[in-house]
């Protein structure tokens, strides 16, 4: 069950109760994370909230980790892009696992697989476990 309390069905598109960034200085965050902030607000999106593991932990920065790493592409991409879906895991286009993903009431994705968990599976797939 998530933690985050339900949203009306009836709130307009962009709608949100909050602005996460309101008084925040958006050149403290990573460039990555400043171009998806401008980019939900230039399309009018609620706030920009990076999708995350199933530990909470932000995928990006893990993601970008492992890629400098092992100098390979990782994606997660969706297999069924309705509600519910699974996701998959590629690695250099070949694809890993098949990861479980939700979103949240606040606005982001969780994958169902912990930030551990995922490096794992990258490692095994690489040959590095």
């Amino acid at each position: 069950m998530s933690e985050d309390p339900p949203r009306s069905e009836h709130l307009p598109p962009g709608y949100d109760e909050e602005d996460p960034y309101e008084g925040e200085d958006l050149s403290t965050y990573p460039e990555w994370w400043r171009r998806n902030v401008e980019e939900f607000r230039e399309h009018d999106l609620r706030p920009y909230r990076p999708p995350r593991f199933a530990d909470g932990e932000i995928t990006t920065e893990r993601i970008d980790a492992l890629k400098s790493e092992f100098g390979v592409e990782i994606r997660l991409r969706t297999i069924n892009p309705e509600p519910g879906g699974d996701w998959e895991l590629l690695i250099d286009g070949d694809r890993v696992a098949t990861v479980e993903r939700r979103r949240e009431g606040a606005g982001y994705s969780r994958y169902a697989i912990t930030a551990d968990e995922f490096e794992a599976l990258v490692r095994g797939a690489v040959g590095d476990a």
